[in-house]
This record gives C-alpha cells, structure tokens and sequence, in this order.
C-alpha cells in the first residue's frame, strides 16, 4: 500500500483548518480556486477551438468539396471529363459548377451576390443545404413554373435583406449589356424564390444564389461548358495522392486546388492560436500551483513540532514526506477535477450560456459578421481534456515536493532542543 493508514490520518488532520490555522486554510483554497479555473478555462478553450475548426470545416468543404479543377477559359466536355475522374480511386463525386458575380434586385434594392450553377441532383448532395434548409422545398429546384423559366434558392440573411420569402421573384443582373430599341442595357433575369437555406456562416447565408446549371449556361452565355468541377472525395486527409491520380486525367493548363492548399492559411492560424492559448493557460494552472507551495511551506513550519514529535515516535523521514505530499496533492486533484467537471458542463451548454448573457448585458457577444458563423461551436476531444487534467495534476505534484522534503529533512532534536 502507497499510504499507510496512520499516514492518511494525518494528512486528513492536517487538512482540515483548526481556528488558530484558519490563513493557511485560506491560501490553499485560493491554490484550490486557482487550479479550477485554469483547468475550465483550458478545457472550455481548447473546446471552441476545435468547435471552430470542425465547424469551418464541415460546411467550407461541405459546400465547396475537396478538389476544385478549373481552366482559364471554361471546362469544355466535362461530362466525359467526370466519367473518367470519377473512376479514379477514393472519388466519391462530381459536381460541375458555374460561378459568376453578379447583383440582384427587388423593389429599387440592390446588392452584389455569388451565382452557383448546380444541377438540382448535386444541390440535393450538398448536406449543409439539405439540413440548413428553413422553408420551401428541393423538389421544384429547376422546373419552370408560372412562365418563368426557372427557380432559385437563396440565403437566410440574404433573403432578410431583400425582404422576401419562398414565392416572391428576384431580379438577378449580370454583368453583360445587351442592345435594344432603347440602347445598351444590363442583361436581366426573374426568377421565383423556391427555398430558403441556413448553415450559419455568413458568407453562405448572405451572398449566394443557387440557379440550375442549365439556366447559368443560358444566361451567362457558357453552353456546354462550366467554371469548375467540384470532387468529393472518400478520405480527405489521403487528398495529396488522389490529387495526382486525377491530375493524370487533365488538360496541363488546368489548375487543381485542394481543401487543405485552399484553407492553409485559416487553418494554420487556427491551430497557432489553439496552440499558444493552451500554453499562456497552462502557465496560469502553474501560477495557480505556486499557490501549493506557498500554503504547504506554511503549514510545514506550522507543524513543525509535531513532525519532530512523529520522529521522536519512530515516524521515518518517508513516512513524513509521503503524509505532505498526499496533502498537497489532495488540493492539486480536488482543484483539477472540480475544473474538469465545471469547464465539461459549461462547455456542454455554451450556447445557452451565450444567449443568457447577450440577454441580461443587452449586447451581441459573438457577431457572425466578425466570427463568420451564427453560433458558438465547442467540441470537447477526450485527448485534450486528458492532457489538461495530466497537465495539471503533474504541477501540483511537483510543487508538493520541496515543502514535503523540506518536511521531511527536520531535525527533531534541533526542535525539541528550543521548546
């Protein structure tokens, strides 16, 4: 057995505060609060960020795929181009796109928006789409209705800002002139609103239009050709080597560009920023174990004359040092588990938590156009979380150790010779 029962007793004696010791049970509580707020803060950290990076992830590649393939001038026969990339190996699927800028109006109001030319089974593939979806349908994505030629499905915010609902028409505008009776005159398009989507990221919600690829064709004049090839693929962290496979089946004046190339930069900073906060908070649960050493210092030479009295009694030198160290690290577990638990259950219920507050303080505390999504993402790694909790109980362990040594090393004689 580590600990002897004699050597729990003591320590449990020791911890608990007579009144005449009441300072140094306050300077252990604070070592206590210390240790449970560094372990929260790191598990409720490094939480959001994961949040951050899963959530950018799931719906940037969800809504734009792992490979993008694009030629200067337009993806001539790309049918017969997606057969044979799609033979390659750990591709899942293809979708052919056509993107423009263009603007759209309604009612004197206009903004710039991104036109997506999708086929309506590829819109169906899109699973940010599919779940983000609030009102209308898929099913009528693409078939003429009502004289116009075809529908469009847009963005929750943007169509806030347009101020118009599933069956409400949209005049789209390109950026081609055509001539007329009355002079040149921006090329234009009505189409009727058919659904309405919402994934949360403000880019997606507020700028683009998703319109068939046939229509796109027709209006921005590309028949038979489209801007990029969109490829899902089976296993994206194997993206370098499916990436050559596919290389093999291209034109070379064509460019490839993969999630990981696309979003390198983001990511990076990320990671950097999830890096550097887990070491500033780490150092803080470090801080907070020096509040260990100084409590356990004074309640050695508090005890001190009972430690020579346990020496006089046939107590050894071990015996001391493993009764101080199971004190210092009863506060270092109780301040790391009390953390644990605490930065587990906010991090489970942070939004709520982020929505009381916005209430009571009457202020936006996450702002989607600073943040780019709507909500507050957390997503708690077991590898993480076991790091933090290893992480902490190792400091106070180690600041145990000098003040249950210095325990140890007295000299019972050198003690008793003064009393």
């Amino acid at each position: 057995m580590l600990f002897s029962a004699t050597e729990r007793f003591l320590a449990w004696r020791y911890i608990r505060a007579k009144r005449r010791e009441r300072f140094i049970s306050v300077v252990s509580g604070f070592a206590y609060l210390g240790i449970a707020l560094g372990v929260a803060t790191l598990i409720i950290v490094t939480a959001v960020m994961n949040g951050f990076r899963i959530e950018f992830m799931d719906r940037i590649v969800g809504f734009n795929g792992h490979l993008a393939i694009q030629a200067p001038y337009g993806i001539q026969e790309y049918t017969e181009m997606c057969q044979k990339i799609i033979s390659c190996p750990g591709v899942t699927y293809i979708t052919p796109l056509i993107q423009r800028q263009a603007m759209v109006t309604v009612s004197h109001q206009i903004l710039g928006i991104l036109v997506q030319g999708i086929e309506p089974k590829d819109l169906a593939q899109k699973d940010p789409i599919q779940k983000g979806l609030i009102s209308g349908d898929l099913a009528s994505f693409g078939q003429e209705e009502d004289g116009l030629a075809c529908g469009c499905i847009l963005g929750s915010k943007l169509a806030k800002r347009l101020h118009v609902t599933v069956g409400n028409t949209v005049t789209i505008i390109m950026p081609e002139f055509s001539e007329t009776g009355f002079g040149v005159i921006p090329r234009s398009k009505t189409l009727r609103v058919q659904a309405i989507f919402e994934v949360g990221m403000r880019d997606y919600d507020g700028h683009i239009i998703f319109i068939p690829l046939s229509l796109a064709q027709r209006m921005f004049h590309t028949a038979g050709c489209v801007d990029t090839l969109e490829v899902v693929v089976k296993d994206p962290l194997r993206i370098a080597q499916i990436t050559e496979d596919v290389r093999d089946y291209l034109d070379p004046l064509m460019e490839i560009v993969d999630w990981q190339h696309l979003n390198k930069t983001f990511m990076g900073a990320v990671e950097v920023q999830r890096n550097v906060l887990f070491l500033i908070l780490s150092l803080m649960v470090l801080v907070a174990s020096f509040n260990i050493i100084s409590s356990m210092v004074m309640l050695v030479r508090d005890k001190t004359k009972d430690i020579a009295i346990l020496r006089t009694l046939g107590a050894t030198q071990g015996s001391v040092l493993r009764i101080f160290l199971m004190i210092g690290s009863f506060i270092g577990m109780l301040g790391t588990f009390s953390g644990f638990a605490f930065g587990l259950v906010f991090t489970l219920n942070i939004e709520s938590i982020r929505k009381f507050l916005e209430g009571i303080l009457k202020t936006n505390l996450f702002p989607d156009e600073v943040y780019f999504l709507s909500t507050l993402p957390a997503k708690v790694e077991p590898f993480d979380v076991t790091v933090t909790i290893i992480t902490a109980l190792l400091f106070s362990f180690l600041a145990t150790l000098y003040p249950a040594w210095k325990a140890s090393r007295c000299d019972p004689v050198e003690v008793l010779r003064y009393e």
